[in-house]
Formats: C-alpha cells, sequence, structure tokens
C-alpha cells in the first residue's frame, strides 16, 4: 500500500508539471504581438528557426548541465529560461528580443527533452513499475493535450492586455516549478557525472546514416515520415492565419482548438488503419495535402473545413508512418536511428518555416499553405510511385504487426 502511495504522489506531480508546463496562455496571440511590433512574415518565420536551433545546438551542452544538476535542477533551471524570455519579449518587444527570447525557449525544450522522458523512466524502475511506462506516457500525453486546448482560449483574454496574459503564462511555469520540486526522486540525485563529447555525438550520427543506408526501407520511412510530420506543420502560424481569414484577435484560439481537436481525433483512431495497405495510405497523404490547397483556395472561417479534414487524416498518416517506422528498426540500433530522426526533425522543420515564411511575402499566409499542400501531393504521389509495396509490412521481419503510436513532438511542439 505505501508503495502505491509513493507512485500515485510521483505520477500525480510529473503529470502536473507536464500540465502547468504546456498550460501557456500566450500560445494563440504571441505571433500576433510579434508582428504588432513590426516582425515581417518572413521574420516571424526565422524566429521560428531560432527556436529550433535553440533546441538542436543545445543538446550535447544540456546534456552536460543535466548530467552536473541532476534531472530535476535542470529542467529547474530550463523553466526559468522560459519565464525570462516571456518578459524579454514584454519588456523588449523588438525582432532581437524576440530572438533571444525564441532561443532561451529552445534551450528550455533541450532540457525536457534530456531530462524529463529519463527521469520519468529511471524513476518507474527505481520503483519496480517500468512496466507501466507506455501507460504513464499515454496519461501524459492527454494531460498535454488538455492544457493546449486550454491554453487556445488565451485569446479571449486580450481585454486584458499582452502584459496580463504574460503573468499568466509566467504563473503556469510557477506552478509547474513546484510540482516539479515536489518530486521525490530515487533513482539517485545527480546522474553520472559522465562526459558528454562532440565525437560521441559524430560517432552516433555515422552509426544512424550507416544502418539507414544499409536498410533502404528504414530510410525510405525514414525520409517519409519527417516530411509528412514538417511539411504539414502549420501550428505556429495558426494566429496569423486566422486574423488573415476575417477573426478578430481575441477569437484566434478557436482555430487552434479546432484544429486541435482535429489532430486527436487523427491520432485516436489510426490505430483502427493500421493494417490498410501501404498505398491507400499514400494515397491518403494525397488527399490531405489536396485538403490544403483547396483551403488555400476556399481561405475563409468556412474554409476551415478543409484544414480540419487535412488535420484528421495527417494526424492518422504520421501516427501509421511512424509505426511502421519504428517497426522496421532493429532493436539493439532503435536509440541511434531516432537520434538521427530528432536532427532530421529540426532541419526540415526549418525549411518548412523557411517556405512558409516565402509564402508570406508574397502577400498573404495563403500562399505559404499553398506552396505546403502542393508539396504534400507530390510526396504522396512520390511515396505511391518510388516506394509502393517495398516497405510492406508483410515484407519486414523484424514486426509482426503494426503499433499505434504518438507522433514525436511536442515541439513542436
Amino acid at each position: 500500500m505505501k508503495k502505491k502511495s509513493s507512485l500515485r504522489r510521483f505520477l500525480t506531480n510529473v503529470y502536473a508539471f507536464a500540465f502547468f508546463n504546456k498550460l501557456m496562455l500566450l500560445s494563440p496571440v504571441y505571433a500576433v504581438f510579434m508582428q504588432e511590433h513590426g516582425v515581417s512574415d518572413m521574420a516571424l518565420s526565422v524566429l521560428f528557426i531560432i527556436l529550433s536551433v535553440g533546441t538542436f545546438m543545445t543538446q550535447i551542452p544540456v546534456t552536460w548541465i543535466t548530467n552536473r544538476l541532476g534531472q530535476k535542477n535542470a529542467m529547474i533551471l530550463g523553466q526559468v529560461l522560459k519565464a525570462i524570455a516571456f518578459v524579454l519579449w514584454l519588456l523588449w518587444p523588438t525582432f532581437w528580443g524576440f530572438a533571444i527570447g525564441m532561443f532561451l525557449w529552445g534551450v528550455q525544450t533541450a532540457f525536457i527533452n534530456v531530462a524529463f522522458e529519463a527521469m520519468i523512466y529511471d524513476e518507474l524502475r527505481a520503483r519496480r513499475h517500468h512496466d507501466i511506462y507506455a501507460r504513464v506516457l499515454g496519461g501524459r500525453y492527454n494531460v498535454q493535450a488538455a492544457a493546449a486546448a486550454l491554453s487556445a482560449f488565451g485569446s479571449l483574454l486580450m481585454f486584458a492586455g499582452y502584459g496580463w496574459i504574460t503573468l499568466a503564462s509566467i504563473v503556469a511555469l510557477g506552478l509547474s516549478v513546484l510540482y516539479l520540486s515536489r518530486i521525490d526522486l530515487r533513482s539517485g540525485r545527480v546522474v553520472g557525472r559522465r562526459r558528454v563529447r562532440k565525437n560521441n555525438f559524430i560517432k552516433l550520427f555515422r552509426a544512424g546514416v550507416h544502418i539507414c543506408m544499409r536498410t533502404p526501407c528504414i530510410f525510405l520511412m525514414l525520409v517519409l515520415t519527417l516530411l509528412v510530420s514538417n511539411i504539414c506543420y502549420l501550428d505556429d502560424y495558426l494566429s496569423p492565419i486566422g486574423l488573415e481569414i476575417g477573426l478578430p484577435v481575441a477569437f484566434v484560439g478557436i482555430v487552434q482548438f479546432f484544429l486541435l481537436g482535429c489532430s486527436v481525433l487523427g491520432q485516436t483512431f489510426a490505430y483502427r488503419f493500421q493494417k490498410i495497405p501501404d498505398w491507400i495510405l499514400y494515397l491518403a497523404i494525397c488527399i490531405a495535402g489536396g485538403s490544403y490547397v483547396l483551403f488555400s483556395v476556399f481561405y475563409s472561417v468556412a474554409g476551415l473545413g478543409w484544414l480540419g479534414i487535412a488535420y484528421v487524416l495527417f494526424a492518422g498518416i504520421f501516427v501509421l508512418l511512424y509505426a511502421r517506422f519504428q517497426d522496421f528498426l532493429p532493436q539493439s540500433y532503435r536509440s541511434v536511428i531516432l537520434s538521427l530522426y530528432s536532427i532530421g526533425d529540426n532541419v526540415i522543420y526549418v525549411g518548412t518555416c523557411l517556405l512558409i515564411g516565402l509564402g508570406g511575402t508574397l502577400g498573404s499566409w495563403r500562399y505559404s499553405v499553398l506552396i505546403l499542400g502542393a508539396i504534400l501531393v507530390g510526396i504522396g504521389i512520390w511515396a505511391l510511385l518510388g516506394i509502393g509495396d517495398r516497405c510492406s509490412i508483410r515484407n519486414n521481419p523484424n514486426a509482426a504487426a503494426l503499433r499505434p503510436t504518438r507522433p514525436i513532438g511536442d515541439d513542436i511542439v
């Protein structure tokens, strides 16, 4: 009974931290705030790229800091950096103020990526409950989805001004630190103080590339999954898009809330289609890309229905693609190739931001959506013709059946 009570307290604090870390009332309005202070469409894309670069480029030093400070202290440091970013945006609302804040937010994301997942697994193992790790992750994802849905209503607080919305977001960060500090660690106060050298990272990268080159289906599924997951990603631009289609700034969060619901719908029922033939899955990419194109044509509030259809499809498609990709990975090399996947995820996201920014410079975000939709249709056609059934699960010796899983990202996002 005592052991169960300890586990329950641990999980309660983990879920509470995940909720308040994701509860960001600034989410639906910060891009609008930046553009109101002179940030152009392309500059906004550059800022999102800086966030991604901040996450990617600081992975090694953040890992070193985490090993020195311990997982919990490293995450607290990350939360402080994120709070500083929010304050900086309010006190220095210029491109460079926003850029520094985005970089700090990227560093905070790196701390979460390095420390949080490891802490959950290590603590469950220390409590001899590592067998429920997958279930705990599922619960955490649901809690984060609920927080993201509530964050979408942050735009309704616009009557109070950006200052109060920023303060509310910082209070949420403070509550996340409070629950984080309440977590009782049993796996060790400080992770082993081993050095993380650049040559280790390079060796991992080379090993992942070598394995992918020797196994065409791993490479093809990795590339296809990365392209689909990143090129369809519009989440960071939904607020400016909402303004362009005629929504008042106070209601732009409705777009995020609606599309989040569409994504949850797609992810929830994706497992029902896990055994569909590959050609249907690739055709669905074309259809979802076509829905992006149709939204750009009927660029209005009513046209959001086309974007909703695309979000449902892409959420389900990603779950199925990522499951297929995971099923092709040899167990002994899984972590190495997933590290390579993480690198590719950031690189392609940067390219997507540049494409979206290019469309915005043409005069409207609708051109960005049109460009992405056309590319996605092309990716679907390439998958139909270039991959076909070469990477069908029937030809995969490593997997007996597809497993539904959740998108990575929670870069995203």
